[in-house]
């Protein structure tokens, strides 16, 4: 694919959406990751803002099933690992307490540090690595790191700085990517095998990578100078940098990476219209087909099938170039597409002929 928009060759009907409803007596829900086998987390949301969060988990068939907050009434699970353990935090009274739930939904929550608080997990791995932020008795935010055996790791910060977070985990659980202060400007990190916090080349004026794929591949962007754009890249299992191409002067955001290193975002390829974009294997960037309308690129799976939004519809582009709009639920005008799976599932967010975003699934033919 070259810069520009591409064009192609229809492709199946997608099945959908499929409605994910809701825990008794609530009103709303939204799904936040998918496995492979279609295993789906997210809330179940209810009350007006702000909405009580209720942590649930859908099977690949759609059936609901709450997951326990044990302490707490609320939580959220943030994300699912390919065996079905999931891993989010429990609300209590006082404050917020990372959770893992197996398989069969019990939760097991991270005993934290004496003064440590306001834990929250974002990512797991295939092993049961929970990693996420918390912060220090000094009010300081940190990466952490709970492996499975129950030892849980303060992950540091940049020699000097005050400030990390641990955003991603590759599925073996040895590459942890996230983002560190370095002269007072966000600085991309990654941890590996349990080692020390190092700073993703090149040391730049500013950098974010906190995408990553199983593999333990990061995709982000760095800056070179305080007032030049955003660089796209990639960097590899080994750490090594893969500029991505951007042949524009603009601005260039970073926001899924999947399996076999397809990255999509969004950014200024063609002013002045905000264009969603794809990068091949190679490297190289295309724009959406997006009638010249704007679209957002969200997720891209290992056969470049990106999921997104297009004129307030969950949408699809094929690596053909092939667009395909999702649908929405009877009577409800908008929907979104969050995540895509390889398999072909999407799941994202649907309004029902009430108004209300509910959670669902399309499965793509």
């Amino acid at each position: 694919m070259v810069a520009g928009a591409a064009t192609g060759t229809a492709q199946a009907t997608p099945v959908g959406p499929v409605d994910l409803g809701t825990l008794p007596g609530d009103d709303e829900s939204t799904v936040l990751a998918v496995n492979e086998v279609g295993e789906m987390v997210g809330l179940s949301l209810a009350g007006p803002a702000p909405k009580r969060s209720h942590p649930v988990r859908w099977d690949a068939t759609g059936q609901i099933m709450a997951l326990p907050t044990p302490g707490g009434t609320e939580g959220q699970v943030r994300a699912i690992n390919g065996l079905g353990v999931s891993a989010g935090y429990v609300l209590t009274a006082t404050t917020a307490v990372p959770a893992r739930w197996d398989a069969a939904g019990q939760a097991t929550l991270l005993q934290l540090p004496p003064g440590y608080h306001n834990a929250t997990a974002w990512a797991i791995s295939d092993t049961d690595v929970v990693v996420g932020s918390w912060l220090t008795p000094d009010d300081r935010y940190h990466g952490f790191r709970w492996d499975p055996d129950g030892v849980v790791t303060d992950l540091g910060t940049l020699p000097g700085e005050t400030w990390s977070m641990a955003d991603g985990i590759s599925a073996d659980g040895t590459i942890v990517v996230g983002s560190a202060v370095r002269s007072a400007a966000n600085q991309a990190v990654r941890w590996v095998d349990g080692g020390p916090i190092t700073e993703l080349a090149p040391q730049s004026v500013s950098s974010g990578a906190s995408r990553i794929n199983g593999d333990g591949v990061a995709a982000g962007s760095f800056r070179v100078t305080s007032s030049g754009p955003p660089v796209p890249a990639k960097w590899d299992r080994d750490g090594v940098l893969h500029p991505l191409d951007w042949p524009s002067p603009h601005s260039v955001w970073i926001y899924g990476i999947g399996s076999t290193g397809y990255v999509v975002g969004s950014g200024y390829l063609n002013p002045p219209r905000r264009s969603a974009l794809i990068w091949d294997l190679d490297g190289d960037v295309a724009a959406l087909p997006d009638d010249g309308l704007g679209a957002d690129a969200e997720s891209v799976n290992a056969h470049g099938t990106v999921a997104g939004t297009f004129r307030s519809q969950a949408t699809v582009w094929f690596l053909d170039g092939e667009r395909r709009q999702l649908g929405t639920l009877p009577g409800g005008t908008r929907s979104q597409g969050y995540r895509i799976t390889d398999n072909g599932r999407v799941v994202g967010t649907a309004s029902n002929a009430a108004g209300k975003s509910r959670a669902v699934y399309w499965t793509l033919g």
